[in-house]
């Protein structure tokens, strides 16, 4: 009985032991993983991102994102299609360059635009550039991602995209909703809070009004695209061209002029209709 006590006793003091140790630590970002494409070219960049779909390239605007730029600036690439391959920060898109992995679609961006030479803007449209870009990741995104997690062909685009059996939909549609859509709803609520459905509408139309005003040409900064117009295209496009949902219907009746927009950047980046 004595050396059970003991015993128990010890158990406990290394585990506030523990507790304490972690609660005092500071926090500490994960290794980079060993680099996937070991016989990497130099200066290519391998980009790996989210299984392609047929009517848009990715469900993901931010593996969209660097997938333009690097289209845009003639940028030597690969991409790569992950299931289940993801960065040390557990999200996708990550890049591996000359031997190194890179994470987060806003560090790979500045990567690239200082490795390849991208020119810059002018002092005050960098400034728009990055006033929109932020707006667009961090608030429009949230609003976009709800209307469009709020419809079946989204759960059914993601099951199709992984490769399960058809039949095998009206199963994992609930159980993708419960989950999926259960952490989409408490991350957006995090971010800018909690809204009903017209409240959320309300804030669209005001997003995609500055949206629409940022337009000064053929594209938002006039008739030659700019690393903003990726960003602005790609949310917009994973949204509208995959399948219908609130969105579409808000772009094509209160917004054309922004519709008509992304036809412009989706014929100049993928002229053979989001193919490869």
């Amino acid at each position: 009985m004595v050396e059970f006590c003991f015993i128990t006793a010890a158990v406990i003091v290394c585990a506030i032991a523990l507790y304490l140790k972690n609660f005092f630590s500071t926090p500490s970002i994960k290794a980079k993983p060993a680099i996937l494409k070991k016989n990497f070219k130099k200066d290519r960049v391998y980009l790996y991102q989210f299984k392609r779909l047929k009517n848009c390239p990715s469900l993901s605007p931010f593996c969209m994102k660097i997938e333009i730029l690097c289209r845009m600036y003639n940028i030597p690439h690969e991409t790569v299609d992950c299931t289940y391959l993801r960065s040390r920060n557990g999200l996708l898109p990550f890049i591996e360059l000359n031997g190194e992995h890179i994470a987060d679609s806003s560090l790979i961006e500045m990567r690239l635009k200082s490795h390849f030479n991208i020119p810059s803007l002018s002092v005050d449209l960098e400034a728009q550039s990055v006033a929109l870009s932020k707006m667009t990741d961090h608030h429009l995104f949230f609003l976009l991602i709800r209307f469009k997690t709020a419809v079946n062909a989204f759960y059914e685009t993601i099951i199709g995209s992984i490769g399960l059996p058809s039949f095998l939909t009206p199963v994992f549609i609930p159980i993708l909703k419960a989950t999926f859509g259960k952490k989409v709803y408490s991350r957006c609520a995090g971010a800018i809070g909690e809204f009903e459905w017209r409240e959320l509408d309300e804030l669209l139309h005001k997003d995609l009004e500055v949206v629409q005003n940022s337009i000064k040409g053929r594209f938002i900064f006039g008739d030659k695209m700019t690393p903003v117009d990726a960003t602005v295209f790609s949310h917009l496009a994973t949204v509208y061209y995959p399948f219908r949902n609130h969105i579409s219907d808000v772009l094509e009746k209160d917004f054309p002029m922004v519709l008509e927009y992304c036809e412009r950047v989706r014929k100049e980046v993928y002229p053979n209709d989001f193919t490869v």
